[in-house]
């Protein structure tokens, strides 16, 4: 048997080194793994994507064909077998436009029937290829009338005086989607509380998401019934150890949570590792992360998979238990 051992560069485009090995018959105790089951580490839950509605958007356009082939190699079981979807609630800043499920203080006019032009039935198709996908919801922003900026956009913050219609209105998308057949397995307080962003956002801090948590959002989903699990922060590494200590342990929500949710974009792995030693009854996903963000090079695509390998490989060595990437699809020639 011959072994060939290539060295190159990182961009691949020159050759540094090139050698062959020959194994005997008598070696052949060298291509033997071990596996030592004494030694157990976290359980890996698996990989996901985001059902946003710019992905949805694009794989209904396409071609049937096309569409098809992406959503089987995505979600078919001898394919990449994704377990995992994220789901905006409401929109996002991939949406086609901004929207909520509900304009009025009552709730009377809730509906996602905006969700089952695009997403709703892309989620559909997922699911007839892998019957056991499970969804992680997220909100980027609760309607504006219940914000002190009035608007989805720019931050803002949720009035203490709607946290309770806050909290009912989630139930009411988490029973409207069950209805849909759609499941919602877990859901985070909010996508990325420490950014202003020019689209869909709002502000919390560690105290507020904490009181949301465990004083609304826990006792109201228990008392309608709703076995939705909560993932809190939903942002990125830098700060992650400081904030999940306080919102978990100085602000108490550590019984109505269920795991911890992180970005890619900013952060050093150690912190996920302290994190998994210190609360190792908590999951640890990784819920978004993309290369198009700062220097998305489409004619560099070994360099883009780098930079997911390695976002990977040092995401599990540090003890997280799934990876859901951003969106499935775009169309990279469109910009707004």
């Amino acid at each position: 048997m011959e072994i060939e051992k290539i060295e190159t560069n990182l961009k691949r485009n020159l050759l540094l080194h090139s050698s062959s090995v020959k194994l005997s018959v008598g070696e052949k105790e060298t291509q033997v793994i071990r596996v030592n089951s004494e030694f157990t580490f976290q359980e890996i839950l698996g990989f996901g994507g985001a059902f946003t509605e710019s992905s949805c958007y694009v794989l209904h356009q396409i071609d049937k064909e096309l569409s098809n082939q992406i959503l089987d190699e995505y979600f078919s079981k001898d394919k990449l077998n994704y377990q995992f979807g994220r789901i905006p609630i409401g929109s996002c800043d991939f949406s086609l436009d901004s929207y909520s499920y509900s304009y009025k203080n009552d709730l009377s006019d809730f509906s996602i029937e905006h969700d089952l032009q695009y997403i709703i039935p892309i989620i559909k198709s997922a699911q007839k290829r892998n019957r056991s996908l499970k969804f992680v919801a997220s909100p980027w922003s609760p309607p504006a009338f219940m914000k002190d900026n009035h608007s989805l956009v720019s931050g803002g913050k949720l009035l203490s005086h709607y946290k309770n219609l806050w909290a009912e209105y989630l139930v009411k998308y988490i029973f409207s989607y069950q209805t849909q057949g759609i499941p919602i397995s877990f859901m985070t307080i909010q996508n990325e509380p420490e950014a202003k962003q020019i689209w869909e956002s709002c502000l919390y801090t560690s105290s507020e998401e904490a009181d949301l948590l465990k004083n609304y959002l826990y006792p109201i989903f228990k008392k309608n019934g709703c076995t939705t699990q909560f993932l809190i922060w939903d942002h990125n590494k830098d700060i992650i150890l400081e904030r999940c200590m306080e919102t978990l342990i100085e602000y108490n929500a550590l019984n109505s949570a269920n795991g911890i949710a992180f970005h890619w974009y900013t952060g050093h792995f150690e912190s996920l590792e302290r994190l998994h030693h210190l609360f190792p009854n908590l999951l640890l996903f990784h819920t978004e992360g993309c290369t198009g963000y700062s220097h998305f090079k489409p004619q560099d695509e070994l360099s883009n998979a780098e930079m997911y390998a390695y976002e990977i490989i040092e995401d599990f060595n540090h003890g997280i238990n799934a990876f859901i990437d951003w969106n499935l699809v775009l169309d990279y020639r469109r910009r707004s």
